[in-house]
């Protein structure tokens, strides 16, 4: 099984597609568009715009961006404003991790058993939040 062992193997353009249960909502949203990472000191920027379809609502676009910083045999995943948000492990089929924004808890599961196909899904709970966030990747 091929698996990413640098932070470097991410890097260069990606297709997505998320869909995001909401139980609180009761609703499901869909997600289409497109990431990049790209070089930047220590490690990758992580951008990322999509088309967001809420049922109900005129389509909007959203953006997102990260860095991912050189950590050897994991990465070091920070808020744009260089906040630390979680870590991802290298070398391994699966890896998960949690991240505590109280009064919300997020817990994420990275799978890279498809590679370069890849994906991660967020389950989010808290007094105002109940969802799972899936977004699957593939090489443009």
């Amino acid at each position: 099984m091929t698996l990413p062992r640098s932070l470097f193997d991410f890097e260069g353009s990606w297709d997505l597609s998320r869909t995001i249960h909401d139980t609180r909502a009761g609703q499901v949203v869909h997600a289409h568009g497109q990431a990049s990472l790209g070089p930047t000191k220590g490690g990758l920027v992580y951008d990322e715009e999509v088309c967001l379809r809420i049922p109900g609502q005129a389509e909007m676009k959203g953006t997102r961006r990260y860095l991912w910083l050189d950590a050897g045999d994991w990465i070091s995943v920070h808020f744009d404003d260089e906040r630390y948000f979680h870590a991802l492990y290298l070398g391994q089929a699966r890896s998960s991790d949690h991240h505590d924004c109280p009064p919300d808890s997020y817990d994420a599961v990275y799978d890279f058993s498809r590679w370069p196909m890849w994906s991660v899904t967020w389950t989010v709970s808290g007094p105002r939040k109940a969802y799972e966030m899936t977004t699957e990747y593939r090489p443009r």
